[in-house]
C-alpha cells in the first residue's frame, strides 16, 4: 500500500489496527465480568448448544436439585460433539443451527460445565473478525491519503460502541450474523475494485461470497436482508458498468447472482427445516404478518426511538442531517474535480450501502418483534454495515474538503473534531448505560439464592406457561432442592416430605396465593408468608 502523505505506512496501520482489536477485546472482557444473568432467549441458546432435550416440568409435583437443573444447560459426556443432535433439536426451534453448533463445539471441550464465558468468548471472536473486516473494508474503499485514518477511526467506533459490546454480551446468533455481513462486504468490494479481473480471482471471490451466503442463511434468516440487497446493488452496479464503459460484465453478474442463490438452495438442502421455520413457524408467520398487515408508520414509531437511543445516543436525526450535508459536499467536490480515480469505488459502495440500509432497516422494523431496548438485537448485523458507511461518508468527505486548506494545523483540527464527533455517540452511550443484556439488577437476587440455598425452592407453575420456569433458571441452580408444583387450583398436589418438614420455603409463583396457606397449614415449622419481591415473571414469597 505504500507510504501515504499522512505519515501512515502499512506497517504502522497494521500495528494500530491490532491495538484497536485489543481495545475491543478489553471492552467486551470487562463487560463480560459484569454480566450477572441471562435473557430468556440465552437459556434456549445453551439448551440447544448442550445437544440434549431439556425436560419442562410435568406432572403434579416434581423434585429436582439445583445441580440437576444446571446440567440441562451443559454438555454431558455422551453428548460431546454430537452436532447431529444439535441440528435435530434446532429443527424444532425457530432458528437455523450453525451458531448453536459452534457453541456446542466450545461447550463439548468442557463437559458438565456451564460458564457465561462460553457465549461471550465465542461472540467475542466473531466480533473481532467483524472489527478487523470493517477496517479492511474501509481501507479498500478508495486510494486516498486518509484511508488508513478512516479505517482506524471506523474500527475504533465499532470496538467501543455499546451496540457491538451488547451483541457480544447477548448469547445469540446476532454477532455471528454481523461477522457474515462484514465479510460479505469485503468480498463485494474486492470484486468491485476490478470487475474484469482474472477468472481465477473471480471464481475464488464468487465461491467465498457463496459460502458466506450459505453460512449466513444457516445462522439467522434476517441476515439475508443484508446480503440480498448488497448482492442486488452489486449486480446492478456491474450491469451499469457494462452499459457505460462497454465492459463485458453481464455474464459475470449472472454467474455471481446464480451462485448466491445456489448457495442458499444448498443450505436449504442441508437444513430442510428452514422452510417450515420461515413460512410456518411462529416467528416466520409473525414476520409475514408484520410485513403485510401492520402499518409502517406504527412500526417506525416503535423501533426508531430504540435505534436512536441505543445506536446513536439520541443524536440519530442530527447525524442523518450531517450525512445528507456530507453527501452534498461530496457530490460538489466530485463535480468540481471531475475525479476519476482508478480503483476508487467509494461512491458506488456508498450508494449501494446507504440505499440498502434504508430498505434493510424498514424490513427489520416491519418483521421484528418489538421487545423494547432488547429489540436492538435485530439491528446488530445491519449496524455493522451502516455505521462504517456513515463514518466513511461523513468523515471522508469533510477530510477531503479539509485538503483544500493550506494550513496543516487546520487540517489536524478537522481530523480531531471529526474523531470526537464520530466517537461521541459511543461515549454518551456508555454514560447512558446502553450496554444491554448485563442484568446487573439480578445481583441481589442471585446472592439471596446463594444465601438461602439450604432451604427448598418451590416453583409453582402453570401448565400453559411452564416454559417461564426457564426464564429464571440461574436463580434455581444454587438451591439444594427445587420442587416444581403444577397449579391446578384446589387439585394442586403438595405431597412432599420436604414441604412438610422444611423450616423455610422460597416460593416462586404467578398465581393466587391460596397455595401458600396450604403450605403453612401442613408444616408445623411454618407460621406465615410474606412477599419478598415482584419480578417480571414471578412473585417471590418467603414462607417461614
Amino acid at each position: 500500500m505504500g507510504e501515504l502523505s499522512t505519515g501512515w505506512s502499512k506497517k504502522k496501520f497494521l500495528t494500530a489496527a491490532a491495538v484497536v482489536l485489543i481495545i475491543h477485546a478489553a471492552f467486551f472482557l470487562f463487560f463480560g465480568t459484569r454480566k450477572a444473568a441471562f435473557h430468556e432467549d440465552e437459556y434456549f441458546t445453551y439448551y440447544l448448544g448442550a445437544g440434549h432435550d431439556v425436560v419442562n416440568p410435568y406432572g403434579s409435583i416434581q423434585e429436582k436439585t439445583g445441580q440437576e437443573l444446571l446440567e440441562n444447560f451443559t454438555v454431558t459426556e455422551e453428548h460431546r460433539f454430537r452436532f447431529d443432535r444439535v441440528v435435530g433439536i434446532s429443527s424444532t426451534d425457530v432458528h437455523p443451527p450453525l451458531y448453536y453448533m459452534s457453541l456446542h463445539f466450545l461447550m463439548s471441550l468442557f463437559p458438565h460445565q456451564f460458564y457465561k464465558w462460553f457465549g461471550i468468548l465465542l461472540n467475542g471472536f466473531y466480533s473481532l473478525v467483524a472489527c478487523a473486516g470493517i477496517m479492511f473494508f474501509v481501507c479498500r474503499l478508495d486510494k486516498g491519503r486518509h484511508r488508513y485514518f478512516l479505517a482506524l477511526l471506523t474500527g475504533l467506533l465499532y470496538a467501543v460502541h455499546p451496540a457491538s459490546i451488547s451483541g457480544v454480551m447477548f448469547n445469540r446468533m446476532y454477532t455471528m450474523s454481523a461477522m457474515w455481513t462484514v465479510l460479505y462486504m469485503v468480498v463485494m468490494i474486492l470484486l468491485m475494485e476490478d470487475l474484469t479481473c482474472g477468472r481465477k480471482r473471480f471464481a475464488v471471490l464468487t465461491l467465498c461470497g457463496a459460502a458466506i451466503c450459505g453460512l449466513a442463511f444457516l445462522t439467522h434468516y434476517f441476515c439475508m436482508y443484508n446480503l440480498f440487497f448488497l448482492t442486488l446493488g452489486f449486480c446492478l452496479y456491474g450491469l451499469f458498468r457494462k452499459l457505460r464503459y462497454k465492459e463485458k460484465c453481464f455474464v459475470r453478474m449472472l454467474v455471481y447472482g446464480v451462485s448466491m442463490v445456489a448457495a442458499i438452495g444448498l443450505a436449504i438442502l442441508v437444513f430442510p427445516a428452514s422452510m417450515e421455520q420461515i413460512f410456518d413457524g411462529e416467528q416466520g408467520e409473525g414476520a409475514f404478518y408484520g410485513l403485510l398487515h401492520i402499518p409502517t408508520s406504527y412500526m417506525l414509531e416503535l423501533f426508531l426511538p430504540v435505534l436512536n437511543h441505543n445506536f446513536f445516543a439520541g443524536i440519530m436525526y442530527p447525524a442523518l442531517v450531517i450525512l445528507v450535508l456530507a453527501l452534498i459536499v461530496r457530490g460538489i467536490l466530485r463535480v468540481k474535480r471531475g475525479r476519476k480515480t482508478e480503483g476508487d469505488v467509494s461512491t458506488a459502495v456508498i450508494t449501494i450501502g446507504l440505499l440498502s440500509s434504508v430498505v434493510i432497516v424498514w424490513l427489520l422494523c416491519k418483521t421484528s418483534q418489538f421487545l423494547g431496548d432488547a429489540a436492538s438485537r435485530y439491528f446488530y448485523p445491519a449496524a455493522a454495515l451502516i455505521l462504517p458507511l456513515l463514518v466513511y461518508s461523513i468523515c471522508g468527505t469533510f477530510m477531503e474538503a479539509a485538503d483544500l486548506l493550506s494550513a496543516k494545523w487546520a487540517k489536524a483540527a478537522v481530523c480531531g473534531v471529526l474523531s470526537v464527533l464520530v466517537l461521541l455517540p459511543a461515549i454518551v452511550g456508555h454514560i447512558q448505560g446502553n450496554v444491554l443484556f448485563l442484568y446487573r439488577d439480578k445481583l441481589e437476587t442471585l446472592q439471596y439464592a446463594r444465601d438461602n440455598a439450604q432451604y427448598p425452592l418451590v416453583m409453582v407453575y402453570n401448565q400453559d406457561t411452564r416454559y417461564k420456569t426457564w426464564y429464571i433458571a440461574n436463580e434455581t441452580w444454587p438451591y439444594e432442592n427445587v420442587i416444581f408444583i403444577r397449579d391446578d387450583e384446589d387439585a394442586t398436589v403438595l405431597d412432599s416430605e420436604l414441604l412438610r418438614t422444611a423450616e423455610k420455603l422460597i416460593v416462586y409463583m404467578d398465581n393466587p396465593v391460596q397455595i401458600l396457606d396450604r403450605l403453612v397449614a401442613q408444616n408445623e415449622n411454618l407460621s406465615s408468608w410474606s412477599l419478598l419481591r415482584h419480578d417480571f415473571h414471578y412473585f417471590v414469597y418467603v414462607v417461614e
